[in-house]
């Protein structure tokens, strides 16, 4: 895949429940994205294959290791979502700090962006991710939802809960005790559904779903 769009979506290891990866599955098949097949060496892995590697990986706490094999790693996941080319998933243990781990799903980012002007979101692709972030936002073990380019870093929720700034190109899903820093974003109190602070990178994107 060229560089990506990422959205990151973070998790408290200690909200990991049995059966946790099929849910959350069954909860992106609501918001949208279909599955397709497993990726980087797993393609034709079903769906429910990929998910009990993974939680087995996640229950075990287990962490990729310079020197492990990368057949040991979590398995990734092929999506489709929209008329995007092509859209990944794939989990990180113990990311971005102790005591989390993450969700991640790319996207080609010159699918997104205005192609004269690589730190221009278009429009109607910032409005429909970030409609998708909205649902993905529903699952109840969601603690943030970041998001950036390829070499953009993501925040902590640790940090976020300090005050530091979230990772918002072109937006951010937080839960109100991450006090957004004053860094010019638009802070926007979601009132469909879960309760929690949308941040916008920039004034003109769509109004938040319901509202």
């Amino acid at each position: 895949m060229p560089a990506y769009f990422e959205m990151s979506l973070q998790f408290l290891r200690k909200d990991l429940y049995p059966d946790f990866i099929a849910d959350f599955d069954a909860h992106l098949a609501k918001t949208g994205l279909k599955f397709l097949d497993g990726y980087w060496g797993d393609e034709g892995l079903s769906q429910t294959e990929i998910a009990a590697w993974n939680q087995q990986k996640l229950e075990a706490d287990f962490v990729l290791e310079p020197t492990t094999y990368r057949s040991c790693d979590y398995k990734q996941t092929l999506y489709r979502f929209g008329d995007y080319s092509e859209v990944r998933g794939f989990w990180m243990n113990q990311y971005p700090d102790e005591g989390l781990f993450n969700c991640s799903i790319i996207i080609p980012e010159s699918e997104v962006v205005d192609e004269g002007n690589y730190t221009i979101f278009l429009p109607e692709q910032a409005g429909r991710l970030r409609e998708l972030a909205e649902k993905l936002w529903q699952f109840p073990a969601v603690r943030a939802i970041q998001t950036g380019m390829e070499e953009d870093e993501h925040i902590s929720l640790r940090e976020l809960r300090k005050g530091v700034p979230a990772c918002v190109c072109p937006f951010a899903i937080v839960e109100r005790d991450c006090h957004p820093y004053d860094d010019g974003s638009r802070v926007i109190e979601l009132t469909r559904g879960r309760p929690g602070l949308l941040l916008l990178e920039d004034d003109n994107l769509p109004a938040p779903l319901g509202q």
